[in-house]
């Protein structure tokens, strides 16, 4: 048996305290004053966080792309416990889709936190590790300052990140009756639940089956002032 690499093993993490949190989410959609990087495609941009969620969702895969003042394509998340996610959602505008991640597992695949340091400082760090930063502006011009992003990032050459079984710790919808689109159907029986080779019968109903990161991990709706768990 091959032995698992150092980067495959979760790392044994402190404890968090109440200002840090063990999941980190990545948002599917922008504030509406936002603008995206140069790098993000045109058919992305066109999708709806709704939209966004269903492909990471179908997928298994969250897209990387190049931050701004980064040369590296990256997956970016917030770490953002209750109170924090709350101000996310309401004074920042953040649209309620998307899916949490393990602190750990992120990690594991290569990711941390990231610096909030002045710009002049930033500026000195290789192009390559600039990817680790998000500068502050501090010549007192127009303001420049994202710290309250709480960034996370998974730096990615490839321009993907894909998420195995069970990596998805809970999905944020904004709908509490949305659902992803089924990667399969089948058609049974309504009335005693066997399967049929098709919809040619009147009883026959269809049978959806939900991508695997939607199916295993719990989903909670914003409902615009709370969060609530959809059984």
């Amino acid at each position: 048996m091959t032995d698992p690499t150092t980067a495959a093993l979760s790392p044994l993490l402190a404890a968090t305290g109440p200002g840090q949190s063990d999941l980190l989410i990545h948002f599917c959609g922008r504030r509406p004053t936002s603008t995206f990087t140069p790098t993000v495609p045109t058919d992305i941009k066109a999708m709806t966080p709704q939209q966004r969620l269903d492909a990471i969702l179908r997928t298994q895969t969250l897209r990387a792309f190049v931050p701004f003042r980064a040369s590296v394509p990256a997956v970016c998340l917030s770490e953002s416990p209750g109170p924090h996610l709350f101000h996310m959602l309401t004074e920042r505008g953040m649209s309620p889709w998307g899916i949490f991640l393990r602190r750990s597992g992120v990690i594991a695949a290569g990711g941390g936190a990231i610096a909030y340091i002045p710009e002049a400082v930033h500026q000195q760090w290789p192009a390559e590790i600039q990817v680790w930063g998000n500068p502050i502006r501090t010549d007192g011009r127009s303001v420049m300052d994202f710290s309250w992003e709480r960034e996370w990032r998974i730096p990615s050459p490839g321009g993907s990140v894909f998420l195995p079984p069970g990596t998805v710790a809970a999905v944020l919808v904004g709908d509490p009756n949305w659902a992803p689109t089924p990667v399969a159907t089948t058609w049974v029986n309504g009335q005693t639940g066997e399967r049929l080779p098709g919809p040619a019968i009147p009883e026959a109903v269809p049978l959806p089956h939900y991508p695997v990161a939607w199916t295993q991990a719990p989903h909670f709706y914003w409902n615009g002032s709370t969060l609530q768990h959809i059984p």
